[in-house]
C-alpha cells in the first residue's frame, strides 16, 4: 500500500537489531499476550478515567470482528474498481481487481476475538502534543530530531540554505533530504507551521517511526493499540465492512463515491491533512474522531503475519482460489517479522479506497518515516502496564533473559500518576510498574533452596523494573532494568579458594614475589580429587584464581586480612562491589548494559508459594518520600502451580501518594 515515503523503505542509518535485540524481544515487542486482554494472576481491572488524561476515551471491553471472508474481499475489490457496477469490474479491469484482492489478502479469515476494555485517545497525536514531549526530552539532555516536515516546511530558508550541503553528502539520491534529515535532525531548526506559514499544531503528527512512536507513549505511560483493539473502536459489535456504514442497513455497507465524501477526501482539494476532529464521518462508534481516512495509524503488534494465522489462512486462499476472480491473484504474500502495520486508511487513499476497509493493513518498516503515517495512543485499565509495554520496544537490553524467558506481562504490577496541564495534556507523568520473568528455572523440578544456591555464582533473574523517577535506595537513575537475586553467603569452594590464595599471595609478598602471576599453570598435572565434597581440592583441582574470578575478586582484595580464613564480606558482580551477608537485589541497566546497583533485602526471604499472589503499595516513609513494597511471585517452572515468593522495597525519589495528588495502584 502506498504511503508516500519520501524514500525507499531502508534507512541505512538505523537497523532492526537495534531496536529489539534478540527473538525472544521480538515475541514480548508482538504483544503475547495482547495488552488488556486480561491474566490468570492480573490485578482487578479499574475503569476509572480519575486522573487520567481528558483525550482518553473507554472503550467497554466484548468481542469485535476481526477479519474479512475472502468472497466479502473479492466484492469489495469489484466495488472499489467500478462502484456503479461492481460486477463488471473483472471485465472492466482485471488487473485492478487482482491488485486490489492481492493488497488485502493478510487479513482473510473472519473470527471473533475478545478484547477487554481499554482508553483510546480521541484523536490521533498532533503535532502540538509531540512538541511537547520533544521540548521535554531536550530540556532533559537527549538528541531528539523533530518531524521532517518541521524543518523542511517549518523553516524553509534553513532546508533551502542546505541543499547544496545535502547535494554534496549525498550526491545524485533522490531521498538525500530525509538522509541529511536522519544524520542531523537533532541540530535543525523547526517550527510548526506550512509552506504558507500556517500553523500546524492541530494537525496529526507524522514522519514519526513506530520506534519513535513507542518512545513518545512509553513517556506518557501510554502505548499503541493492538490491531484487535483498534478494530473495536473502530467497527464496535457491528460485522461493517467499509466504514460510515449503518449497522442496521446491510445494504449500505458497500463502497461508494458517498464514501469518500463523508470522509473529505473526494475533492483533491480534500486530499491534504487536516485538523483533528474536522471530518465527522471519519469517526467510530465510541466518540473517537479520525479512525479513518486522514492518517493511517500505527499497530503496537510487531510482525506482518496472516490476521488469523497460516492455518485459516491457508483455508481462506484454498476458496479464494475457486473463484473465477479470486484466482486471478496468483502467489500468496511474503510474510514479514521486521514490519509492522497501519490502520485506517489516509487523505491519500482515495486513489486506491481499498485502503478504506475496516480490516485493511499497511505493512510498514519499524524504521519508516511518511508524510501520511501517524499514530493514535491507547491505555490499559492496568496502572503502569503501558509504560513497560513501550519501553519494552525500544532498546531494553536482554541479555540476562535465557532463550524463551520474557517479562510476564500478564502478572504486570504497577502505579502511576499523571499531572495534567489546563489543556488537559499530561506535563508530567510518574510511574513504578514491575512485570516477573514466565519461569525461575528450565530444570526439571527445581528445588528454591538449590536455586538460591546457585544464585551466589549466577545471580537469578527475577523480572524487569522501570521507573520514571530516581531511586534514592538503592541508587538509580530513571529508565528500565532487569531485576536479579543473589543469596546470600558464598559457596564453600570460594571460601576454600579465597584461603588458599590469601595463604599463597603473602608467602609470594614475602618473598619478593608477582603476585599477578598465574601458579596454576601446571594445574593439569595435579591429580584429580577422589573426594567431590573436599571443598579445598575442589579449589586447588579448578585453580584458586580462576575461582575468585569467577566473583570478581582480585589479589587486592585478596591480600586484606578478611580473607585469611575466606570470609571477605562481598563478591563483584560487573564490577559492582556486592555484600554478601544479605540476600541482594541486582539491577542490570544503564547505558552500559550491567549490574549499576544493590539492594540488600530488608524484608522476609524468598519462599515457595502456591498461588502468585503479587502486590504494590506505595507509603510515606518519615521524610514523606514514596516507598515502594513489592511482592512478587514468578513461576519457578513455566507452567508450574509453585511459585517462588520475593519482597522487595524501593526508596524513591518522589513525594509520597496524598489525598490531593493520589496514584493510581494495582488491586
Amino acid at each position: 500500500m502506498h504511503l508516500n515515503s519520501l524514500r525507499t523503505p531502508v534507512l541505512a542509518s538505523l537497523s532492526f537489531g537495534s531496536l529489539l535485540l534478540s527473538a525472544a524481544a521480538q515475541q514480548v515487542a508482538a504483544g503475547k499476550p495482547a495488552p488488556g486482554s486480561g491474566a490468570q494472576v492480573a490485578p482487578a481491572p479499574d475503569a476509572s478515567s480519575e486522573g487520567l488524561p481528558a483525550f482518553l476515551l473507554l472503550v467497554p471491553g466484548g468481542q469485535v470482528q476481526l477479519g474479512i471472508e475472502s468472497k466479502k474481499l473479492i466484492d469489495a475489490a469489484c466495488q472499489v474498481v467500478n462502484p456503479a457496477k461492481p460486477e463488471m469490474a473483472p471485465k472492466i479491469s482485471a488487473a485492478k481487481v487482482t491488485d486490489a484482492i492481492r493488497r488485502s489478502l493478510s487479513v482473510i479469515g473472519s473470527k471473533k476475538v475478545d478484547v477487554a476494555p481499554f482508553f483510546l485517545a480521541k484523536w490521533p497525536v498532533k503535532n502540538a502534543e509531540y512538541k511537547t514531549y520533544l521540548d521535554n526530552r531536550r530540556a532533559a539532555g537527549a538528541k531528539m530530531r523533530p518531524p521532517f516536515i518541521w524543518w523542511r516546511l517549518g523553516a524553509i530558508d534553513d532546508y533551502n540554505a542546505k541543499l547544496t550541503e545535502i547535494n554534496a553528502e549525498f550526491p545524485k539520491q533522490k531521498d538525500g533530504p530525509i538522509l541529511y534529515w536522519e544524520r542531523h535532525g537533532a541540530d535543525l531548526p523547526f517550527a510548526l507551521k506550512d509552506d504558507k506559514g500556517k500553523p500546524i499544531d492541530e494537525l496529526p503528527v507524522t514522519y514519526v517511526s513506530w520506534r519513535e512512536a513507542n518512545e513518545f507513549a512509553g513517556w506518557l505511560g501510554m502505548r499503541l493499540p493492538t490491531e484487535a483493539e483498534w478494530t473495536r473502536a473502530a467497527r464496535g459489535d457491528s460485522t461493517i465492512t467499509w466504514p460510515t456504514s449503518t449497522p442496521a442497513d446491510p445494504a449500505s455497507d458497500k463502497f461508494s463515491e458517498a464514501l469518500l465524501k463523508q470522509l473529505g477526501i473526494y475533492n483533491s482539494r480534500d486530499q491534504v491533512p487536516k485538523p483533528t476532529g474536522t471530518v465527522q464521518g471519519a469517526a467510530g462508534p465510541y466518540g473517537h474522531v479520525d479512525m479513518f481516512g486522514q492518517v493511517w495509524q500505527l499497530i503496537g503488534d510487531l510482525g506482518y503475519q496472516p490476521i488469523h494465522g497460516a492455518d485459516v489462512f491457508s483455508e481462506q486462499w484454498k476458496d479464494l482460489q475457486k473463484d473465477k476472480v479470486g484466482a486471478l491473484v496468483q502467489g500468496a504474500p511474503t510474510w514479514k517479522e521486521d514490519r509492522v502495520i497501519g490502520k485506517g486508511g489516509s487523505y491519500l487513499s482515495t486513489g486506491e479506497p481499498i485502503q478504506l476497509l475496516v480490516d485493511a493493513r499497511a505493512p510498514v518498516l519499524t524504521v519508516d518515516v511518511m508524510e501520511s503515517l501517524g499514530f493514535r495512543l491507547a491505555k490499559s485499565l492496568r496502572p503502569g502496564y503501558d509504560m513497560l509495554y513501550s519501553l519494552l520496544r525500544g532498546g531494553y537490553n536482554k541479555n540476562p533473559f535465557a532463550i524463551d524467558q520474557e517479562p510476564d506481562m500478564t502478572a504486570q504490577i504497577g502505579a502511576e500518576r499523571y499531572e495534567l496541564g489546563a489543556n488537559g495534556f499530561p506535563t508530567s507523568y510518574h510511574a513504578v510498574t514491575f512485570a516477573p520473568v514466565n519461569w525461575l528455572s528450565n530444570e526439571k523440578n527445581p528445588e528454591l533452596a538449590k536455586l538460591l544456591d546457585k544464585s551466589q555464582q549466577a545471580p537469578m533473574l527475577i523480572g524487569t523494573l522501570a521507573i520514571t523517577a530516581a531511586l534514592s535506595d538503592p541508587a538509580l537513575p530513571s529508565g528500565i532494568y532487569s531485576v536479579l537475586f543473589r543469596h546470600h553467603g558464598v559457596p564453600k569452594e570460594l571460601a576454600e579458594a579465597i584461603k588458599v590464595g590469601h595463604k599463597e599471595l603473602i608467602a609470594a609478598q614475602k618473598a619478593g614475589k608477582d603476585t599477578k602471576k598465574d601458579d596454576d599453570k601446571d594445574d593439569k598435572d595435579k591429580p584429580k580429587a577422589d573426594d567431590k565434597k573436599d571443598d579445598k581440592k575442589k579449589a586447588q583441582k579448578v585453580g584458586w584464581r580462576d575461582m575468585v574470578a569467577r566473583f570478581g575478586l582480585t589479589d587486592e582484595d585478596l591480600l586484606s586480612k578478611d580473607a585469611a580464613d575466606g570470609s571477605l564480606k562481598f563478591v563483584r558482580v560487573n564490577g559492582l562491589q556486592v555484600p554478601i551477608e544479605r540476600d541482594c537485589y541486582l539491577f542490570y541497566g544503564g547505558p552500559e548494559n550491567k549490574v549499576i546497583a544493590a539492594l540488600p533485602n530488608k524484608a522476609n526471604a524468598p519462599v515457595v508459594a502456591p498461588a502468585a499472589n503479587q502486590s504494590l503499595v506505595i507509603e510515606a516513609d518519615a521524610k514523606g518520600k514514596a516507598v515502594v513494597k513489592l511482592q512478587v511471585a514468578p513461576p519457578i517452572v513455566h507452567g508450574t502451580k509453585k511459585f517462588a515468593e520475593f519482597h522487595m522495597q524501593l526508596q524513591l525519589d518522589v513525594p509520597a501518594p496524598a489525598a490531593d495528588k493520589p496514584w493510581r495502584q494495582s488491586k
